[in-house]
Formats: C-alpha cells, sequence, structure tokens
C-alpha cells in the first residue's frame, strides 16, 4: 500500500512538472512571438518614414521646378515683349524714314514740275518748234540730273554682255558680228537705286546664225 501512494505521488509530481514545463514553453514561444510582431512593427515602421521622407523630398523638388518654370516663363514673356516693341519701332522708323524720304523727293521734283508747267504753257504760243523740243531736253536732262543726285542711276545694258541679274531678255536677233547673248538693243531701260535694282532693263540679245544645211549648200552651189 505505501508503495502504491509513493508511486502515485511520483506520477502526479511528473503530471506536474510536466504541465509547467509546457506552461513555461508556451510563455516562452508567446515572448518570443511578441518580440517577432514588435520588431516587424518596427521595420514597417521605419519603411513608412523612408517612403514619407521621400515622398516629401520629391514633392519639394517639384515645387522648386515649377518655380523655375515659372521663372524662366516670365523671362520669356519678357523677351518676346521687347522683340515686339523692337519690330514695331523698327517698322515705325522704317515708315518715318520713307515718309522723309519720299517728302525729300517730291520737294526736290517741283522745280521740274513747274518748268514742265512753263513749257506747256509756252508751246502752244509759239510757233518755233525746235525751241520747245529742246525746252523739253533741258527739263528731262534736269530731272535724270536731279534723279542721279538722289541715287537714281540707269543699268547699262546696249553692247553689254547679257546679264541675268540687271537684264531680261524679251527678244533674240541672229548677229555674227558680236559675241551670242550681247545686249543688242533696249526696250526699257532698267534703274538702279544705290545699290537696289528697281525695274530690269528690257533688251533683245544676239545669238549665232543657224549653220547652212546641206540642201541649201547644194542649192547655192548649182546656182552658181
Amino acid at each position: 500500500m505505501a508503495f502504491g501512494k509513493k508511486k502515485e505521488n511520483k506520477e502526479k509530481m511528473n503530471q506536474t512538472e510536466n504541465q509547467e514545463n509546457e506552461n513555461l514553453e508556451l510563455q516562452n514561444e508567446s515572448s518570443s512571438t511578441n518580440d517577432n510582431d514588435s520588431a516587424g512593427s518596427l521595420t514597417e515602421a521605419g519603411i513608412i518614414n523612408e517612403l514619407v521622407e521621400q515622398i516629401n523630398n520629391l514633392n519639394a523638388e517639384i515645387e522648386k521646378q515649377k518655380s523655375e518654370i515659372d521663372n524662366l516663363r516670365d523671362i520669356l514673356q519678357r523677351r518676346v515683349a521687347e522683340i515686339d516693341n523692337i519690330k514695331r519701332r523698327h517698322r515705325e522708323e522704317s515708315a518715318k524714314t520713307w515718309t522723309d524720304a519720299e517728302g525729300n523727293l517730291i520737294s526736290a521734283l517741283l522745280p521740274v514740275i513747274d518748268n514742265f508747267d512753263r513749257a506747256a504753257e509756252f508751246a502752244p504760243k509759239t510757233e518755233d518748234k525746235e525751241k520747245v523740243i529742246q525746252g523739253f531736253i533741258l527739263i528731262h536732262d534736269s530731272l535724270a540730273k536731279m534723279l542721279e543726285q538722289k541715287g537714281l542711276k540707269q543699268i547699262p545694258a546696249k553692247g553689254q554682255p547679257f546679264d541675268y541679274n540687271l537684264h531680261n531678255a524679251i527678244g533674240r536677233y541672229a548677229n555674227s558680228e558680236v559675241e551670242p547673248d550681247t545686249v543688242l538693243e533696249v526696250v526699257t531701260p532698267g534703274y538702279m537705286y544705290k545699290d537696289t535694282i528697281l525695274r530690269h532693263s528690257d533688251v533683245i540679245i544676239s545669238e549665232m546664225p543657224e549653220a547652212p544645211t546641206d540642201d541649201s549648200t547644194k542649192s547655192e552651189e548649182e546656182e552658181k
């Protein structure tokens, strides 16, 4: 009996010890799990904070770029406005220059117009047509001289080699006495104002005569 009780007590003690060990293991597992969860939470929080910081940095950079773009846009708009003002002033100055030039030219033409008026008034009153003609020639020469002083000059053409920059060929004549493409006749004279061509000269230029054909040569020999 005493041996049986001892055995039973020993088994109870073993059970109690086993239970305590199990409880201790459960506690350790629970503690370990809590530690892992805590560590995981700390790691996620760190990643989130880092992402938030990166986002904030990107937003700051975006704002900086927007500010620079706005500054560049303002500079561009000012430059465009300056260019428009320069163009406007240039147009106004050009218009004024031409207006002044036209006024000066008209003023210079007034004496010539007066001479034409006097000649037109004198012509019907005289029978000396030669004097009338000479008067108009003098007026023409006076006008040409005045325009030449202003910078107008006639383009040289007759007897000159044809130059498409100065001349406009409106016809061709066969001529063996001069080089081909020589100006034979000026139909309408051209003019230059300083270095600017106002009008090309309409001219007739030379070309080589066609060589006789064999048939025409035979006909000439038969006639001889």
